[in-house]
């Protein structure tokens, strides 16, 4: 009788052993070139798109580029161009665009998703549920506290790119409940990085951020 409730218990105990362990190894594949903050190329693969990061816009060629958009470009670069990185993926292989959706791994074990938002080159992406939701947010919230890259940035108030200060807590209190809400930056205005990290892109003429953010091509609808 001992014997076989062992038995019956060892399944449940060795399911939850595999739960502790990392990503099964991959095959290593070369980062060709690397298009903007959360999205590289890579060799056999193509377009990836990070998952969980979203970094400020930098290549739509419909929007300006965001605050602290080429600094986290350009720590994505260093951190991952050239480099032979390890792809590992979650529910959903692709997103609406075609791109591969992955976790990438460096060979000393860095895990470049993470450490994007960690550094606060980037957001914790929420929109969707994935694997590590949970951590990133906690990495998030160590990068604004740290006031670490964008969190720590001077963004432009206006697409002529004069910069303004980080508001105080008592000036941002007073402005309207859109700002308060989805100005995670506290410039006075919504970014399109702002819009999707809080699931409300894209953002439509009537919406209460709408007035906060810049309409480009005039078409009512902002984060298309």
């Amino acid at each position: 009788m001992t014997s076989r409730f062992a038995a019956v218990r060892a399944v449940p105990l060795l399911a939850a052993a595999a739960l502790t362990l990392g990503p099964a190894p991959g095959a290593a594949q070369l980062v060709e070139r690397v298009v903007d903050g959360d999205t590289i190329i890579v060799q056999g693969v193509g377009r990836v798109r990070l998952i969980g990061v979203d970094t400020p816009e930098t290549v739509d060629p419909r929007r300006p580029v965001e605050c602290f958009g080429k600094e986290a470009s350009a720590f994505t670069k260093r951190l991952l161009e050239g480099q032979r990185a390890r792809l590992e993926y979650d529910r959903d292989r692709t997103d609406r665009y075609g791109r591969t959706l992955a976790y990438v791994y460096l060979p000393n074990g860095t895990f470049a998703n993470a450490e994007i938002v960690r550094q606060g080159y980037g957001h914790a992406y929420t929109r969707f549920p994935f694997r590590y939701l949970d951590e990133f947010r906690q990495y998030e919230r160590e990068a604004r506290q740290g006031e670490r890259g964008l969190w720590g940035a001077k963004c432009a108030d206006a697409p002529s790119g004069r910069a303004a200060s980080r508001p105080s807590a008592t000036r941002r209190s007073g402005g309207s409940a859109a700002l308060q809400r989805y100005d995670d930056n506290g410039n006075g205005r919504i970014t399109c990085a702002e819009a999707r990290r809080h699931g409300i892109a894209p953002v439509p003429r009537g919406h209460p951020a709408y007035p906060y953010m810049r309409d480009a091509d005039g078409d009512g609808v902002v984060c298309e």
